[in-house]
């Protein structure tokens, strides 16, 4: 049996990245848009069916970035991929953006800690765990203040930190880290090293649901007069 063909889609972030995998390759456009995902995402599905020679139907699953990220970056990814699944007919899987990116840097370190800038002085953090050939959760996802990162990343024996966190804040990194972005490349790697894990995540589209870690979905006057985003 051979490799499921599966479109997956990331706008948790200000880089909007579609991948699709047929066959043995993966076709992936990744580029920041700021807040043009809407405009964009449609169409870069289309261009990717269309340079791998299949159709929409051919799909076999789809996976979307469910979050920790942009409220509206995190709706328009649930609102397309159930779009998709309800004309199509296909199930859904609902990645983290988090885990998908740790996943792809998972040979960087035995524990390692994805933060993503989650704006407001905040970050998306979570910790996974590389072991043995087995690749877990230790610490689900979350959000931490930059000045907590370091002690929680020793509480966790952190070795190796990645996201888009890096750089924004000052968080005082005592251990090995990087800047990098979503992937939706990242979430076809996941779902094919944890297939185990994966395929028991599969949902209708009626079930699927962004990952809203943070409770305050609206800025008020002041916060917006302050250049504050979600």
């Amino acid at each position: 049996m051979g490799k499921p063909v599966l479109l997956a889609f990331d706008t948790a972030t200000e880089y909007c990245s579609v991948a699709l995998a047929y066959k043995a390759q993966v076709y992936c456009r990744t580029e920041k848009l700021g807040n043009s995902h809407s405009e964009c995402l449609l169409p870069w599905i289309d261009e990717l069916i269309k340079n791998a020679g299949i159709s929409l139907k051919d799909l076999d699953g789809i996976l979307f970035s469910s979050g920790p990220g942009s409220f509206t970056g995190l709706r328009i990814a649930c609102g397309v991929a159930q779009g998709l699944a309800y004309g199509l007919d296909k199930k859904l899987l609902p990645t983290s953006t988090l885990t998908a990116l740790g996943y792809h840097y998972r040979d960087r370190g035995k524990r390692i800690a994805v933060l993503n800038d989650a704006r407001m002085n905040e970050c998306y953090a979570a910790i996974y765990e590389n072991s043995d050939g087995r690749f877990k959760v230790l610490q689900p996802e979350r959000l931490v203040k930059p000045e907590e990162v370091q002690r929680w990343l020793e509480q966790n024996e952190v070795t190796f930190v990645v996201g888009t966190a890096i750089g924004v804040y000052d968080m005082n990194l005592k251990v090995e880290h990087l800047y990098a972005h979503p992937d939706a490349s990242y979430m076809i790697e996941w779902f094919n090293g944890c297939r185990d894990t994966a395929d028991q995540l599969w949902v209708d589209p009626d079930k699927a649901a962004p990952m809203y870690i943070r409770d305050h979905v609206a800025l008020t006057i002041n916060e917006r007069l302050q250049g504050a985003k979600l």
